[in-house]
């Protein structure tokens, strides 16, 4: 039976106010409480100025709802008050004009950005971001995730668009639920198309409004965000992060919180919508988080039965405002039935048609993105020689630095889905094959090489950080994959 309001909030009578007296409900703190099956979420109205020091009583309320029987999740949020308003009042003070103050948007300032902390377990965040709704912002933000992913990188979606959380419907995740970890201190990504994925819309009902106060989404989102084990199955490459529609203060707040590789922003050729691109754009740049480039969404429609184009919506807008603002073009997505149908059935196209003209578009984009993503991380392209024996690479990056990869663990570790996706017991063998070769090797960009081994697996994407980090850590790498073997009465003998 799961748990009522009347019982949180009896529960949340024995946790004290901030001034240590009468306790947070009866101080008509407490609000916005959502009850899930199991799991419980609610808000604590507090003084902007106290927030930092109320951290403990605001893990004393969770404790106290996490002992109610049939809670096995809670999440509380602290959604601040300007500093002199009355408990209860919104925190959305103006300047005057009717815009927000920069003062009460969390992490607002030039100070916050050179103290923002990484994430843990992801080595990359890009934000794929539109002006305005209704561009197909989400719908290009989960294909280009798809994208990533072909490219043999791990990739974790975080569905911010806390107002109209798209992609549960998108994945087909809809109606599940995440797990927490062993220790209750984090909560386990679902997981779709191989993809690590956080949604608002996997914590409320579909069709339930979330009526919350900017405040209070700011925080939830900044603990939705921290509070995910990323790297369950090891540390991400790249994090999507499907941004609100606009530039209000959840999408500043989340472009300040944690350090972003770059943004993607999302239009249609359309006038009205290249001007809200502009504002989106603008916001990036006042923030410090550079702009990959533009992505034009419904550029055009190509007629089934004629083959004719139909510029609906225009030609050319966004690839013509890219080159007037010094940006990067990065592709032009077609209006496309099989797009829409396909995303509305949980079923995105680049996964379910990977080698289609609509998922290729998708692809393209994503080698874009990942070029400027690495372009920005500054590992220059190593001297990579195959041995004659063709069963082990030897790597030679720019500071000196050399490693001898062999075949063997780079066929078992290759970074391509295809493998990353299989148990141990899976990549125990290549298929008869411990002395695998390598067949051959191909440039990718400025940022990687392509692998194929004798074996017949050609989809591992090795980029230099991969390579990289496989050779710094490749005996401790290796003894881990044995180990694991090991525990499951395997072995590579």
């Amino acid at each position: 039976m799961s748990v009522t309001r009347s019982q949180v909030m009896d529960s949340l009578r024995s946790v004290k106010g901030p001034d240590g007296s009468n306790n947070i409900v009866d101080q008509g703190l407490v609000s916005e409480i959502i009850i899930k099956e199991d799991r419980v979420y609610f808000s604590i109205t507090v003084p902007m100025d106290r927030a930092g020091d109320l951290e403990p009583m605001r893990q004393a309320a969770e404790k106290a709802v996490a002992g109610l029987d049939g809670v096995n999740a809670v999440t509380a949020v602290l959604t601040a008050e300007a500093a002199q308003g009355t408990a209860g009042r919104s925190s959305g003070g103006t300047n005057g004009s009717g815009a927000p103050k920069m003062g009460n948007v969390p992490g607002a300032g030039a100070s916050a950005l050179s103290h923002m902390p990484g994430l843990p377990g992801v080595k990359h965040i890009v934000a794929v971001a539109s002006g305005k709704g209704g561009v197909g912002k989400s719908t290009t933000a989960v294909n280009l995730a798809l994208g990533l992913q072909a490219m043999g990188l791990r990739v974790g979606m975080f569905d911010a668009d806390i107002y109209g959380p798209s992609q549960p419907r998108l994945l087909g995740l809809a109606g599940e639920q995440p797990t927490a970890t062993e220790d209750q201190q984090k909560l386990i990504p679902l997981k779709a198309y191989g993809l690590a994925v956080m949604s608002m819309g996997f914590l409320v009902e579909e069709d339930m409004p979330i009526v919350w106060r900017g405040p209070m989404v700011t925080q939830a989102l900044n603990q939705m965000l921290f509070d995910v084990a990323w790297n369950r199955d090891g540390d991400l490459d790249v994090l999507i992060i499907d941004m609100p529609p606009g530039t209000g203060d959840v999408q500043l707040t989340m472009a300040q919180q944690v350090p972003m590789s770059g943004a993607v922003i999302v239009s249609t050729p359309q006038d009205l919508a290249l001007i809200d691109a502009r504002k989106g754009l603008n916001m990036f740049r006042k923030v410090d988080v550079p702009v990959i480039g533009i992505v034009e969404n419904m550029s055009y429609f190509i007629a089934p039965d004629t083959g004719k184009r139909y510029d609906i919506f225009g030609h050319g807008g966004a690839e013509r405002e890219a080159e007037k603002l010094g940006l990067k073009f990065l592709g032009a997505v077609p209006l496309h039935m099989d797009i829409r149908e396909l995303s509305d059935a949980g079923t995105p196209v680049t996964a379910i048609r990977p080698d289609g003209p609509e998922a290729t578009v998708f692809k393209d984009i994503a080698v874009k993105v990942w070029e400027a993503v690495q372009a920005s991380k500054g590992v220059e392209a190593p001297i990579v020689k195959l041995a004659p024996e063709r069963d082990s690479l030897k790597v030679t990056f720019k500071d000196g630095y050399s490693y001898d990869l062999p075949a063997e663990m780079l066929r078992v570790m290759s970074p391509s889905a295809e493998v990353q996706g299989h148990s141990a017991e899976q990549r125990v063998t290549v298929p008869g094959k411990r002395n695998v070769k390598i067949k051959t090797m191909k440039p990718v960009g400025k940022y990687a090489t392509k692998i194929a081994f004798d074996d017949g697996h050609d989809t591992g994407l090795y980029s230099w950080s991969y390579l990289l980090e496989l050779g710094q850590n490749k005996d401790a790498k290796w003894k881990a994959y044995l180990e694991e073997l090991a525990s499951k009465g395997m072995s590579r003998g």
